[in-house]
């Protein structure tokens, strides 16, 4: 069984490595980015993820995860936070099981196992805006009949502009989901945005991507006259 540990405390990663190492395949994160790369280009049974973590958040690295991620591994969330508002945020986030701080490392133990019996779920929802289908599990852009598959990052970029359209998304929102604190200079945006709405053009489709000089972008239909 291969297991995630997503935890910035240095004690409390050793403890669990101690107690587990035997038991399965461990991989360890210090920062939220570095977890979710790792989430989502390796094939966990269970992730276990810290609330508090450096840059990303863990709510936010759950809700990415369960948002990007082709086939969906269970996770369970670490946190000192213990009341109930705090454990309907981390469900609402997509968390499966909840385990507050100090905790028994056999009861972390019985909650892994537990959670690894579970069936992973694949990610299959279609975001939709005017002619513009995205499959999020295939990284599909389809088009009336037409379709072809983009990579990761324009597909997180299509993501982000089809959930807000036809509001801007902010060129610092997009650069943060793709790249994390990790970000390069501006114009590696630009060219995937020259990429998509290349894509947009080659598909016919009714919709484009609008930079807003001030902000961002944003995908809006086509005006007649263009």
């Amino acid at each position: 069984m291969r297991v995630l540990i997503v935890e910035d405390n240095i004690d409390i990663q050793a403890n669990i490595a101690e107690f587990l190492e035997n038991e399965y395949l461990l991989d360890f994160a210090y920062n939220g980015d570095q977890g979710l790369e790792l989430a989502l280009t390796n094939d966990y049974d269970v992730i276990v993820l810290d609330l508090m973590l450096p840059g990303r958040d863990g709510i936010d690295l759950c809700k990415s995860y369960k948002g990007e991620a082709r086939l969906q591994s269970p996770i369970l969330m670490l946190t000192a936070r213990d009341t109930l508002e705090d454990k309907e945020t981390g469900f609402a986030a997509g968390a499966d099981d909840y385990l507050v701080k100090p905790f028994e490392l056999r009861e972390l133990k019985m909650r892994i196992d537990a959670l690894a019996k579970r069936p992973k779920i694949k990610n299959s929802a279609v975001l939709k805006h005017g002619d513009l289908l995205l499959d999020v599990a295939d990284n599909r852009i389809c088009i009336g009949s037409k379709s072809e598959t983009v990579n990761k990052k324009e597909a997180v970029i299509f993501q982000l502009l089809i959930e807000a359209a036809p509001n801007v998304v902010t060129s610092q929102t997009i650069i943060y989901r793709i790249w994390g604190e990790d970000a390069p200079d501006s114009g590696a945006l630009r060219t995937h945005i020259y990429n998509a709405r290349k894509l947009l053009s080659s598909l016919d489709s009714s919709c484009v991507i609008e930079t807003d000089r001030s902000h961002g972008y944003a995908l809006r239909k086509r005006k007649i006259d263009d």
